[in-house]
């Protein structure tokens, strides 16, 4: 799908019918007649489409001489919806293509984000495609700092429960955030590199006044890093106190049955050997029987005591 978007009368964004100079092309998953389209009307090289419609693209910046063109691809936080209400949190990379007269924007799937921008809920300066870029990038740093904030809030969650009761569900959804965290701090460690490139390129002009826009981006960018460092250590170190509980309970558990288990061999032992076809003191007399469940009590109830005092039954 290929939309198309320019200002109206009121410098409001609108969808165009045609591609033409200073417009914003949003392409998501385009067919090869709509990839053959964009290249030749915008000029612009074929691989820089390819590029940003592969799922495993990494995040970087290219600029193409012959073309006069600039390749940013960038990491995207996404949410995915599972059943009972759970989230999955995953990223993946879009195209941001500038040339002088158009801004394109491509990308596998469709980007709730970019609604914004066509909405026009967002000022997008599409003039201005170098702008326009860091306007759409500041926006995806806004989502990774709006998803860290709500997985944190399900990280407290899990937790209160998981003081409640131990259940396995708890400990997949702690492990959940815990995968969604990687993925993040992967994407926005590249998604920095990204940025200071885009500093650094003589290749991408920008005012003094988006200078400092950039430099903002970057340290959002690096706030959104430390938040995610932090939730995930925090995970980390949860993850470890319940593994150490859980070893522990069960540590709890086999020391008490073992106790019980030897408790409940006394009698067996007795019974046993006044089983047996031999000689032994008071066998043949007519309270034998009572008298053995009187030795399997006495010693058991001996045994139960000491045991009791060194504290296995707790």
């Amino acid at each position: 799908m290929l939309i198309t978007y320019d200002y109206d009368s009121k410098n409001q964004l609108v969808k165009q019918s045609k591609i033409k100079k200073g417009m914003w092309l949003n392409a998501i998953d385009p067919t090869p007649e709509e990839i053959k389209e964009i290249q030749q009307k915008t000029n612009v090289p074929m691989d820089y489409i390819y590029y940003s419609l592969d799922r495993d693209e990494s995040a970087r910046t290219e600029y193409d001489e012959d073309y006069h063109t600039t390749l940013i691809i960038f990491d995207v936080p996404q949410i995915k919806r599972q059943k009972e209400h759970k989230f999955t949190y995953r990223t993946t990379p879009v195209g941001i293509i500038i040339k002088q007269d158009y801004l394109i924007t491509i990308s596998i799937t469709r980007k709730p984000f970019l609604d914004s921008f066509s909405d026009n809920r967002r000022p997008l300066d599409i003039k201005n495609p170098n702008k326009a870029s860091l306007q759409i990038i500041s926006h995806v740093i806004s989502n990774y700092q709006r998803y860290l904030k709500d997985m944190n809030r399900v990280r407290e969650q899990v937790e209160n429960r998981l003081q409640d009761s131990l259940q396995n569900d708890q400990l997949y959804s702690l492990m959940g955030v815990q995968r969604g965290l990687v993925y993040f701090l992967l994407s926005l460690r590249t998604d920095r590199n990204v940025l200071e490139n885009l500093r650094r390129a003589p290749t991408f002009h920008l005012s003094e006044v988006n200078y400092d826009y950039l430099d903002d981006i970057i340290i959002e960018n690096q706030q959104a890093v430390e938040m995610a460092q932090i939730s995930n250590s925090i995970i980390n170190e949860t993850t470890d106190t319940y593994s150490s509980i859980i070893n522990n309970n069960m540590n709890q558990v086999m020391k008490f049955l073992t106790t019980y288990s030897i408790i409940l061999t006394i009698p067996t032992l007795v019974f046993s050997f006044y089983g047996m076809n031999v000689d032994l003191p008071l066998a043949r007399s007519h309270a034998s029987w009572i008298i053995t469940i009187i030795i399997s009590l006495v010693i058991s109830l001996v045994l139960a005591f000491r045991f009791w005092q060194k504290r296995y039954f707790k």
